[in-house]
């Protein structure tokens, strides 16, 4: 087998490697007083161990993807920071995270070759779209700094995550996800008997102190991680087929239920349950229903809540029994958010074509007096108030497309993911976050799933329509159309890509 890499750059890369381990060794003792040094050493091995990853990274090998997609979530969503979460000032753990999405999103524009193809499908090139419009805000936000940093991680991790879409099978996409969100929430939960977080408080949330935050920096953000964390146990669960690895992720979804239980966080939860139960009854043939069912429940809401108003419907006793502050005013204002989204729409109107550019939310919302907020909490009006009615339209289109994938050919975890992030986008930023998250990330792999099956649906179709030729040995039209969309003895779920299952006749 020939090596990727010529062996003269590979013994290169080894020697510089012990020189730099050898020099972060000796720094110590050279400068005694700089303290800081001692952790140089372990820096450089870590880094040095990482080396064979990024060489497995750029020759598309499928673990290597798995790995950095698991380091992805873990570094993007963990948080051990004793400050305040809205502090945006530099830390080690921001060059962490900014070394992490900025090699990712290296190691994707390297493998551009394999998934360029995707930008050809709507779902893809209008993610992209998007995404180019959310930088160009960077010359009208009031925070042009902030701005920039904030949309090339957006653009490095949409590189990343086309290269996992075009590298990753589903099976190693989950794995990716138990291990990544693993790796936060099992120390989460560890620390609960001991303390609700480590990072610092963030004020202006009800119900704080008692909410467990574990290695993040706020209730929310690790009640999504625990959502996204279970729901992948529990899909490979289903396809494994051992009773050792079913023990084992039934006792990991435990406790991502639990930890999620902990966070005291209804919204993530009840989006992943309703995404879930979504694409199970669309799967079960409950399409016919679905829309009906959830449109008159929005209609009797809506119009019994502007007619009398939620406190008519529910006692007030049963509210402040299920509200975590005790008070029924945090559900009758949804959490505060019927207090904060008027407030965002009057901030929409002010630039409402092209908005107040991406991540100018700590600037737009200083004259929200309740509390100290950064977003809009609904992904819809974020998008809005940060790129107006001229970006939102190709959002709103690329998430119309995706749509579409899910109504002519469901297949989970694309369409879960999908749906998560339509749900969640309803009461939090969703995919419209300041900074990347972890859910962010997880949406653009799913847009590059659903690019992928829009290109082979449409291959499909055209092969259908082609003249074939009369066999040599004996089968029928059928036949060698079955040979030509990759033979009926191969699994198409695992012949190289996400979706391949979409080639099926």
């Amino acid at each position: 087998m020939r090596p990727p890499f010529p062996p003269g750059l590979m013994a290169a890369a080894a020697g510089t490697a012990l020189a730099a381990f050898a020099a972060a060794v000796a720094m110590p003792a050279i400068l005694p007083d700089q303290p800081w040094l001692q952790a140089l050493p372990l820096a450089v091995a870590v880094a040095i161990a990482l080396v064979p990853v990024g060489l497995a990274l750029l020759a598309g090998e499928r673990w290597a993807f798995t790995l950095a997609l698991a380091l992805l979530l873990f570094v993007t969503d963990a948080s051990f920071r004793s400050r305040s979460w809205a502090d945006k000032s530099w830390d080690w753990q921001v060059l962490m995270k900014a070394a992490a999405w900025v090699g990712a999103g290296l190691a994707g524009l390297f493998l551009l070759p394999r998934w360029k193809r995707l930008l050809a499908a709507p779902p893809g090139w209008l993610t992209l779209v998007f995404l180019a419009i959310l930088s160009i805000s960077t010359l009208w936000s009031p925070v042009p700094a902030y701005t920039f940093e904030a949309t090339a991680a957006f653009l490095l991790l949409f590189c990343f995550a086309m290269a996992c879409a075009a590298v990753l099978d589903e099976d190693s996409l989950l794995v990716a996800i138990v291990l990544g969100c693993g790796a936060i929430v099992l120390p989460s939960l560890a620390i609960a008997p001991f303390a609700m977080g480590i990072a610092g408080l963030s004020p202006g949330s009800t119900g704080e102190i008692n909410r467990l935050r574990g290695i993040t920096d706020h209730p929310i953000p690790l009640a999504e991680v625990a959502a996204l964390f279970t729901y992948a146990c529990l899909a490979l669960f289903a396809r494994s087929r051992r009773a050792g690895p079913k023990a084992l992720l039934a006792l990991l979804a435990a406790a991502g239920v639990a930890t999620a239980i902990l966070t005291q966080s209804r919204i993530p939860v009840a989006a992943m349950a309703a995404a879930a139960l979504g694409y199970w009854a669309y799967r079960r043939g409950g399409a016919l229903l679905m829309g009906p069912v959830l449109v008159a429940c929005v209609v009797v809401a809506l119009t019994m809540e502007s007619v009398a108003g939620f406190a008519s419907l529910l006692p007030r006793d049963l509210l402040e029994l299920v509200a975590r502050s005790g008070s029924s005013s945090e559900i009758l204002s949804l959490s505060g958010r019927l207090v904060i989204w008027p407030f965002a729409l009057d901030r929409i109107a002010e630039a409402p074509w092209i908005g107040h550019g991406q991540a100018s939310g700590m600037i737009v919302f200083r004259g929200f007096a309740p509390w100290r907020i950064v977003h809009a909490h609904n992904a819809y009006l974020q998008a809005l108030l940060y790129v107006g009615l001229v970006g939102t339209v190709f959002l709103l289109a690329a998430l119309a497309t995706e749509i579409r994938m899910f109504l002519l050919r469901p297949r989970a975890p694309r369409d879960v993911l999908l749906l998560y992030t339509l749900f969640s986008g309803l009461t939090e930023q969703g995919m419209m976050a300041n900074l990347p998250s972890g859910s962010c990330i997880l949406w653009m792999v799913a847009a590059g799933m659903a690019a992928g099956a829009w290109r082979r649906r449409r291959g499909a179709s055209i092969l259908s329509r082609l003249p074939l030729p009369a066999p040599a040995f004996g089968g029928g039209p059928e036949r060698q159309r079955t040979q030509r969309l990759g033979g009926a003895g191969e699994r198409p779920e695992t012949a190289g890509g996400i979706d391949h299952g979409d080639l099926r006749p």
